[in-house]
């Protein structure tokens, strides 16, 4: 992988929900096909938005298309929902065989990225790619937009504000906020390399997109991901 020398890194952990051969079996009654098809087994619109967001800022991306059901790739070992209920009840030497396929390849390709390009050119911004489903528990979330990172790391908060800066310049009827729905210090993968790598050289953000747009009106989904992708590009100007 040759990187840029935009400093940026894309990456999507629930870009998909395909299950590998080996554990179809785990997926095999009316319940679980359901539960793939939906928003928990994977990020809908997710990997086309990583996809569309790394062209325009000329980025490297790393993705997985295994369904988060499976094994969810943005939670920590020690973690409860590391394992769905489909995948809880394999036995140890089949969840070491999950993590050893799956997971630790993942973030070891993620963490090696990070590092090169902090080696190369001093620091890293890491966009954790999103989708959240509109309507959880009955309770509508009245946010197109989210930027999670931690408020006390400087250069997150830094990036964060000015990228809002700009988002609402270009496309003010939309509503970006920051660590909604969802707590930028919550357990996920930009958390466990915040502890790998100090505030000056490591951002990262997940960006949470409503998926809505992308299963209503997918050229609004583009569009948005055109305004933050824009928005960035300013913000980053000297």
């Amino acid at each position: 992988m040759t990187l840029s020398a935009s400093g940026l890194l894309v990456t999507c952990e629930h870009g998909g929900n395909r299950v590998p051969s080996a554990w179809k079996r785990l997926f095999q009654s009316a319940g679980a096909k359901a539960a793939l098809r939906s928003h928990r087994g994977y990020d809908p619109g997710a990997l086309q938005a990583a996809q569309q967001f790394a062209r325009r800022m000329a980025c490297p991306i790393i993705i997985s298309r295994v369904t988060r059901l499976l094994v969810d790739l943005n939670r920590s070992l020690d973690n409860p929902q590391l394992f769905s209920e489909y995948s809880r009840s394999l036995e140890p030497a089949d969840r070491h065989q999950v993590l050893s396929l799956h997971y630790h390849p993942y973030r070891i390709a993620v963490r090696q990225a990070v590092a090169r390009m902090i080696d190369e050119y001093g620091s890293a911004t890491h966009l954790s790619m999103h989708t959240f489903t509109p309507v959880i528990r009955k309770q509508w979330r009245p946010i197109d937009v989210g930027l999670l990172f931690d408020p006390s790391r400087k250069n997150e908060s830094c990036c964060c504000i000015g990228w809002k800066v700009e988002f609402d310049r270009i496309v003010g009827e939309k509503r970006l906020v920051f660590n909604q729905p969802y707590l930028g210090i919550d357990d996920g993968l930009t958390t466990w390399l915040r502890g790998e790598f100090e505030d000056a050289t490591y951002a990262g953000i997940e960006i949470e997109i409503n998926h809505r747009f992308f299963k209503r009106t997918p050229t609004t989904h583009t569009r948005i991901v055109q305004a933050l992708a824009d928005a960035l590009l300013a913000a980053r100007k000297p």
